[in-house]
């Protein structure tokens, strides 16, 4: 009798921990982050990126803000966001999520950032210190779907130069969220391509910007509507050019005409 009672509770034991211990199979999301970039007028821009920290809450557990870390795995956490051109996008880290919403986005640097002009570096203080900014965002999770959740770290808004001579900068790192989902793509090539113009894709009071890279290319991801797109060259050999009523289709890629800024 002692004899079967301990094999009941020896099968109980095993059966609790086959329970806990086995593979989960409840319903999961896979949240990809992308890292991409609205280049200034610098050389280049390195960074430091240690991860960003996830705002989620499960279904059903409402007010149960739970905070996902998901980290930048390369040794090297220093990223030069200005190759970040022409749609490339850099993968920081992607894991699954269990069903539910994410409400927050936290990019975490690093205290390593710098500018180049030419062979001069400058460093960038990141201000009073602080290596956490953050997001509101909000997106539900459905079962058996993968989200690129993409950051847009904005070099032209993150700095600003307080004096030209000697050159002193201010630096304050902005960044938007948004997903690829409903968005249309818009591509195009710029000539000559011995230089980095920049080109704005406005729409009423708002606007966001890239460069081409060294074949010329640019390329936006874009909410759907009609965009003035403004190419500025940074280069007084050239004058400015403007192309009106630019259509951007949800999931479609538009592609211009080659476009070819004239001489002055």
């Amino acid at each position: 009798m002692k004899h079967s009672i301990l094999l009941f509770f020896i099968g109980l034991v095993l059966l609790f921990g086959t329970a806990c211990d086995g593979p989960d199979t409840s319903p999961k999301a896979l949240v990809n982050v992308l890292l991409i970039d609205a280049p200034a007028k610098w050389d280049s821009v390195v960074v430091e990126i240690q991860g960003v920290e996830i705002d989620f809450v499960p279904n059903g557990r409402q007010g149960e803000i739970q905070k996902i870390w998901m980290p930048y795995e390369l040794a090297k956490k220093t990223i030069n966001l200005s190759r970040l051109v022409n749609g490339i996008a850099l993968t920081i880290s992607r894991r699954e999520f269990q069903i539910g919403q994410i409400t927050g986005v936290t990019l975490k640097l690093g205290r390593s950032h710098a500018l180049y002009q030419g062979d001069t570096r400058f460093d960038l203080a990141l201000p009073g210190e602080n290596t956490d900014y953050t997001q509101d965002f909000n997106l539900d999770l459905a079962p058996g779907i993968s989200y690129d959740l993409i950051l847009d770290f904005d070099l032209e808004k993150s700095i600003s130069m307080t004096q030209s001579n000697p050159l002193r900068l201010s630096y304050n790192p902005t960044f938007s969220v948004f997903t690829g989902i409903g968005r249309g793509e818009l591509s195009g090539t710029i000539a000559p391509t011995d230089f980095k113009p920049v080109i704005y894709a406005i729409q009423g009071m708002d606007s966001v910007s890239t460069h081409t890279n060294t074949s010329g290319s640019f390329a936006f991801r874009l909410v759907p509507g009609i965009y003035t797109l403004y190419f500025d060259p940074k280069d007084n050999r050239y004058f400015a050019d403007t192309l009106f009523n630019v259509e951007v289709k949800s999931g479609q890629r538009t592609t211009l005409d080659r476009i070819t800024l004239t001489r002055r």
